[in-house]
Order: C-alpha cells, then structure tokens, then sequence
C-alpha cells in the first residue's frame, strides 16, 4: 500500500509516518471490514428468522386448512355413507314386506289347495262308498 501513496505526501510525511499511516489504514480497513460483515451477518441472521418465522406460521395455517378441509370433507362422506345406508335399508324393509305379502299369498294358495283337495278326496270316498253300497246291496239281494 506504500506505493500508493502519493510522493508528495510520502515526502512532506517521511517514510515512518507514511508506513505508520499505511499501516493504520490497514487496520481501519480490517475492523471496517469485519465490523460490516459481523453487521450483515447480524441482519441476515435476523431476515432469515423472522422469514423462518412467517414460514411457520403460513405452514401451520396452511395445515390447520388442510385438516379441517379433510374433517368437513369426511363428516360429508360420512353422511352421504349413512344416507345411502338407510336408504339401502329401507329398501330391504320394502323388499322383506313384499316377500312376508309373497309368502302370505303362498300360504293362502296352499291352504285353499289343501281345501280343495280334501273335498275331492270327500267326494271321491263318498262315491266310493256309494258305489260299494250300491254293490253290496245289488250282490246281497240275490
């Protein structure tokens, strides 16, 4: 750096004063360096926690979006499910009444049958009892 100061100043200094100023630039130089970069470290450190900061709290937020979207989303589906459920049923209740009514016509049908074929059965024994007395009587009288 002495060689960057000018001859005329190095002159009217002398060569001490002029390493001594030198030197004393320097030194200012060095401690105006590290005092800007402990400065700019300082406020980046600061920048970087209040970013970290506002981060957290936009994540946080956004989670707590997030959750209670899913949550009314699932009380939704979980409605829907249940309306679909008791819709499905009464479905079944209208089905299991159609096929007691069902049931209930068979057994009707069946039971008229029953009577039906108990009356054939009366008639044909009445006729065949008829027919042997007839014969009987036809076979005794001779």
């Amino acid at each position: 750096m002495a060689g960057r100061v000018p001859a005329a100043l190095r002159h009217r200094l002398g060569d001490d004063a002029t390493i001594g100023l030198v030197e004393l630039l320097d030194s200012e130089r060095k401690d105006w360096s590290d005092q800007v970069l402990s400065v700019a470290a300082d406020r980046f450190e600061r920048r970087l926690s209040e970013e970290l900061s506002i981060l957290r709290v936009e994540v946080r937020t956004a989670l707590h979006d997030g959750l209670a979207q899913v949550r009314e989303e699932l009380a939704q589906m979980r409605q829907e499910l249940t309306h679909e459920m008791h819709s499905g049923l009464d479905s079944v209740r209208g089905d299991t009444v159609s096929v007691r009514a069902e049931i209930a016509s068979v057994r009707a049908e069946i039971t008229a049958s029953r009577v039906e074929a108990l009356r054939w059965s009366f008639v044909f024994w009445i006729g065949q009892v008829a027919a042997m007395a007839g014969m009987l009587s036809f076979v005794l009288r001779r």
